[in-house]
């Protein structure tokens, strides 16, 4: 009877000061590495207006506080909502605005992509920037995954985090909108200072000089010509020194320019050339080996696919397709671009139209494509599931072997991220713009990073012979590099 008891009163202090655990999380877009076990708080089902909150999970390492959040319904983070998230920072609720009791310190807008950051005078308003806050995916969803900075100062005064306590809230403000937790109910987060294991950051090698290493980089209006970046451009190209690029934002910018460029920066053996392609307007395709043909996918878009021989070791050639898909709310448009790519990839896998390939030609398709919005463009790329069927025909499963692509994610070089563009002038968080999509049929994912030259140690930098300042010089979208391995001939 005593232990019962004991085990009563030892639940009853728990409730409201859920126990925190610290865990290497990735804000990546993807979930499993949030288990079932964190710190969380499951909410009522149904008791929303628009938004039904479901649950919330909290953890951290000792850079940031992490907080993953479920609703009922998929939503638009940072577009048409009265979604908030209110942090009580300092565990103080006669500080800050008072919210369902607790006194906010920081009160986030999701869909205006600003918050109120309140202190003893008042509150300044802040940015993604001044709280160093990230989230993923960039696409609509149900679920989404955060990181704010912990040792951030907000207003460059006072540290956002003043107590190892705080706790935390969700409000939907619409009328008869949802709480999370419920209102009367607190949900307080300690801090855990226990270690999590140390990033094991990728090198820039390629493991197996028989890899195809692919690098897709959007340069920023034609940056790679740009006598202020081409340097910075330059050591990047280097040091990753891919076998196959596709460029975006080559407005004004000949493809004999890049070649020229590519041809001293990393030159070819037996005074070979690089060969570098442009068909659509500002796409800029470039290789080691020969193309043998090329294709622009549909004359109204930035899309062009090339065939490249590889040399005679491997099996088969590989179908490179450089895609920049268009920006902002021009949902309408990009939709019909990820029709138009999968209406390309059904007609090279049946005979007759525009291209046939072999059986299991490898394929891959990259660069910024500007997902922003609604997941079903991404969906669309995945599955095949073609919307408007009039115009592309009616969906198939894009791969082979009639199953789904790869979506490849890869995580920064030296930290658990995984955006692809950022800009702090700007009130969006950093986001994954840039995609590599594959075949999973005679092509193999070795490796993929991101590089992000500010995050690396010096050592580092010095190795690859990089500067702290070179992506963020170069452009405002980060390089992407995946290794494939491709089927070759045995000696």
């Amino acid at each position: 009877m005593k232990n019962l008891l004991l085990s009563f009163i030892i639940q009853v202090l728990l409730v409201g000061n859920i126990l925190a655990q610290a865990l290497p999380i990735a804000i990546d877009g993807r979930f499993d590495d949030w288990p079932a076990s964190l710190a969380n708080y499951e909410d009522k089902i149904g008791d929303g207006a628009d938004i039904d909150l479901l649950s919330f999970s909290v953890s951290n390492d000792s850079s940031y506080l992490f907080i993953k959040f479920e609703m009922a319904n998929e939503l638009l983070l940072n577009s048409n909502n009265e979604l908030f998230l209110e942090i009580d920072t300092d565990n103080d609720s006669t500080t800050g605005i008072n919210i369902n009791g607790i006194g906010a310190d920081l009160e986030w807008n999701f869909a205006k992509m600003y918050g109120k950051y309140y202190a003893a005078n008042g509150f300044d308003t802040v940015r993604q920037s001044n709280i160093s806050l990230l989230g993923l995916p960039t696409v609509s969803s149900n679920v989404y995954e955060l990181a704010i900075r912990r040792n951030i100062k907000p207003v460059g005064k006072n540290s956002l985090f003043k107590n190892n306590n705080i706790k935390i809230c969700f409000v939907d403000k619409k009328l008869n909108g949802d709480f999370m937790p419920d209102l009367g109910e607190k949900y307080s987060y300690s801090f855990d200072s226990s270690p999590v294991p140390l990033y094991k950051v990728v090198d820039l090698e390629k493991q197996n000089a028989q890899f195809i290493r692919v690098m897709t980089y959007n340069t920023l209006w034609g940056g790679i010509v740009d006598t202020l970046r081409q340097n910075a451009f330059k050591r990047i190209i280097i040091a990753v020194n891919p076998d196959i690029i596709t460029f975006n934002e080559c407005w004004k910018v000949k493809s004999s320019e890049v070649k020229n460029l590519l041809n001293k920066w990393l030159p070819l053996n037996d005074n070979k050339s690089w060969n570098c392609i442009k068909v659509d307007s500002a796409n800029i395709t470039c290789s080691k080996f020969h193309v043998k043909q090329t294709w622009r996918i549909n004359k109204k878009f930035r899309m062009t696919a090339s065939l490249i021989n590889l040399p005679e070791i491997y099996k088969q050639d590989i179908l490179a397709i450089n895609c920049h898909f268009v920006c902002c709310q021009n949902n309408e448009r990009r939709q019909a671009e990820a029709d138009a790519f999968i209406n390309f990839i059904i007609d090279l896998k049946t005979k007759g139209g525009v291209i046939d390939l072999p059986y299991g030609t490898p394929f891959f398709m990259s660069g910024d494509l500007n997902l922003v919005t609604y997941s079903q463009q991404l969906k669309t790329l995945l599955t095949g599931n073609i919307i408007d069927t009039e115009t592309f025909g009616e969906p198939q499963k894009p791969d082979w072997n009639d199953k789904d692509l790869l979506d490849v994610i890869s995580l920064h070089t030296d930290q658990r991220m995984a955006y692809t563009w950022r800009d702090s002038k700007l009130p969006f968080c950093p986001g994954r713009l840039d995609y590599t999509i594959c075949s999973q049929v005679n092509m193999t994912v070795e490796k993929a990073f991101t590089l992000e030259t500010n995050s690396m140690s010096n050592e580092r930098l010095r190795k690859y012979g990089l500067f702290k300042t070179d992506t963020h010089v170069a452009s405002d979208h980060l390089p992407k590099v995946t290794d494939f391995s491709i089927p070759v001939f045995k000696k």
